[in-house]
């Protein structure tokens, strides 16, 4: 229901005019802060904005590859975020952001110049579209935003929406980022550079107009050079989407939230916003504390618009309890509404079953039960009576206990925008229903949902090698006859994130012999994230270096590496020999189980690491099967499955 003038919105309200007073009151009158539409976001409007115009000298086509025009921008995925610890702070001036590494003045300048492409001007619903423009879900967290976005779209997309997509940052090809559909099969969008998926009836972009790179390369030149490769992504993105129809877009935040370059959508626009789990990450850039770090990302609630809220499951308890409190006062003090499980609920119930499709990829199987209360589901006509819905062994490509909590977010986001939540006027419930969001459209879209650098399978066990009778599949298996563990990879560079990861790979190479390649990034938590490879007590860890973004600046060095694997197994010695004390003092010497330390190998070559692990399970106490877990990075999933095709027997994708 309408929430305005509760006592609690309007102090919620101050607040928050409070927390954005640092752009000055002559900068305030001529800049809306969220940045409103100078005028109505028309039809004629738009594309006299975004009209073709004359290609450049040697463009053929009048248009412009995309990785080309950003290379040259610059890219803090390749350098790193600077120690800006400002950017979390609870007093703002001015001076403050004069060398911020995010100011969104200058991505809602661009925008304004691009033609204000993000605006959703909420008019009556025609039966053919709600209005110009697209609705956003906003996903913010520190751990598992893509895969929630994989989720929510996943479902959108099967329900038949065209739906848009926004993620960073890509694992193998930057054409992950901005993806739309599903497209009418009449329609031919690429014209405009859209690269079209005639199966699947997805875009992704490719290039962009010769008009827009141009105004693109002026607003950087007004502003000094300091436009940054993802502000102008951004900005590319919500460009396709508008070019392509979007009906609803699913936009994933970068680092944080509140000055990040996706922070750009108005209140009317925003259908939902989504918090997943969160952790110590990027904290330096943030703030410096778990409570900045918290701020950063509720700067993107909206006031009175639904927030959905992951439950927080890793990292040490005092932390949970910490986030929780947080988020519940941040959430507050923006004004949003935090839908709750007095609103609606949804509960996953593992089987426990894993099952090996033929491509070799692991699939868990789930049941989930939905509660929605009566009163809300306005087809039930049971006032506040409790209506459940199940949904039974949906077989999900995307495994874990992490992914469940993932798919039990994006679950409770469509159920409510399904019934109407927020939809109504002045954001009250019962207004526009997506009604092609279905039971059957949220099996299909849990089970299809893809999320590049979770858990990918280069190589599966003996157990997943299905025998079938295509003959690739065949000639697949024997390449790598000679290989019998698994190997899989995965983006985990937390301590959260490898705590989920490693829960996985029990869950699916139960009771088998574990061997670990580590790569890292320098802004990461090397001791720590260590620490949890040791806790899957595996057999072999080899530690490497891999590029992060192309480039080595941000890379962890070998010995590096391996500094912080002695500071490891110095505490894990300390605590084997305070526990050893503890029982020989009790007279039960029998309590002491010791540590059995792994064999550790470096190699300064990534592929030789793998190399190095797969040998080293065959040297182990099995002698056969096992798992070679590659992380640390999002960059080792990719350069793991280039080193499974050079040899033939990698799983593409």
């Amino acid at each position: 229901a309408p929430m305005t003038g509760s006592p609690r919105r309007v102090a919620g309200a101050i607040a928050r005019a409070v927390r954005i007073a640092w752009i000055s009151g002559a900068d305030a009158r001529s800049r809306p802060l969220r940045c409103a539409p100078t005028s109505p976001p028309t039809a004629t409007r738009w594309h006299r904005g975004f009209g073709t115009a004359a290609p450049r000298d040697g463009d053929d086509d009048g248009m412009v590859d995309i990785d080309a025009f950003l290379a040259p921008f610059k890219n803090y995925e390749k350098t790193g975020l600077p120690d800006f610890r400002r950017l979390g702070t609870l007093s703002r001036t001015n001076e403050q952001y004069e060398d911020a590494a995010y100011d969104l003045r200058r991505v809602y300048d661009l925008l304004r110049a691009l033609g204000e492409p993000h605006l959703w001007e909420k008019t009556e619903h025609t039966g053919a579209r709600w209005g110009p423009g697209f609705q956003t879900i906003h996903v913010a967290g520190t751990k598992g935003k893509g895969s929630t976005v994989g989720f929510l779209a996943g479902i959108l997309r099967a329900s038949g929406y065209n739906t848009a997509t926004y993620k960073s940052p890509h694992v193998h090809s930057v054409a992950e980022r901005i993806v739309c559909g599903p497209i009418p099969p009449d329609a031919a969008y690429d014209e405009r550079g859209a690269h079209l998926d005639p199966t699947t009836r997805l875009a992704t972009h490719g290039k962009i107009d010769a008009e827009t790179a141009r105004i693109i390369l002026d607003a950087q030149e007004k502003e000094k050079g300091e436009l940054t490769y993802f502000e102008i992504l951004t900005a590319l993105a919500m460009v396709k989407f508008r070019q392509l129809g979007a009906e609803m877009a699913v936009v994933e935040c970068g680092v944080g939230g509140e000055h990040d370059a996706t922070n750009i959508f108005t209140r009317e626009s925003i259908a939902a916003v989504v918090m997943t789990a969160i952790g110590k990450d990027h904290v330096d850039a943030l703030g410096g504390t778990l409570g900045h770090i918290v701020r950063a990302k509720c700067g993107i609630v909206q006031m009175h618009r639904p927030t959905f809220v992951a439950p927080q499951t890793r990292g040490d308890v005092l932390q949970r309890d910490d986030v929780n409190a947080l988020l519940c006062s941040e959430i507050r003090a923006e004004g949003g509404r935090w839908i709750t499980e007095n609103d609606l609920d949804v509960k996953a119930f593992p089987t426990g079953e894993i099952e090996w499709t033929a491509e070799g990829e692991p699939v868990q199987l789930v049941d989930y039960e939905i509660w929605t209360d009566g009163s809300d589901d306005l087809r039930s006509g049971k006032h506040l009576a409790w209506v459940k819905r199940d949904l039974k062994r949906v077989r999900m490509s995307l495994v874990g206990p992490h992914q469940r909590e993932n798919a039990v977010n994006a679950l409770r986001v469509m159920e409510f925008i399904r019934c109407g939540g927020g939809q109504g006027p002045e954001d009250s419930d019962g207004g526009h229903r997506w009604s092609k969001i279905t039971d059957g459209t949220m099996r299909v879209g849990l089970e299809n949902a893809v999320s590049p650098g979770c858990f990918e399978t280069v190589l599966p066990p003996l157990r997943g090698r299905v025998l079938t009778d295509e003959v690739a599949v065949r000639e697949r298996w024997w390449r790598c006859v000679d290989v019998e563990c698994g190997i899989v990879a995965d983006g985990a560079h937390t301590v959260e994130s490898a705590q989920a990861f490693f829960e996985t790979v029990g869950e699916t190479f139960t009771g088998d012999p574990l061997a670990v390649v580590v790569a890292m990034a320098s802004d990461k938590d090397r001791a720590g994230f260590l620490m949890e490879v040791i806790k899957a007590k595996p057999e072999v860890i080899v530690l490497t270096t891999v590029p992060i973004a192309g480039g080595t600046e941000r890379s962890v060095s070998t010995s590096t590496l391996k500094e912080a694997w002695e500071f490891c197994e110095g505490k894990m010695m300390s605590a084997d020999a305070y526990a050893k004390k503890k029982a020989d003092e009790k007279g039960k010497p029998e309590l002491f189980n010791p540590w059995s330390p792994p064999r550790v190998l470096v190699e300064d070559d990534f592929d030789a690491a793998i190399d190095a692990a797969v040998a080293g399970l065959r040297k182990g106490k099995r002698g056969r099967g096992g798992a070679v877990c590659v992380t640390g990075s999002l960059n080792t999933v990719s350069r793991a499955r280039a080193w499974g095709k050079a040899r033939g027997y990698g799983l593409d994708k």
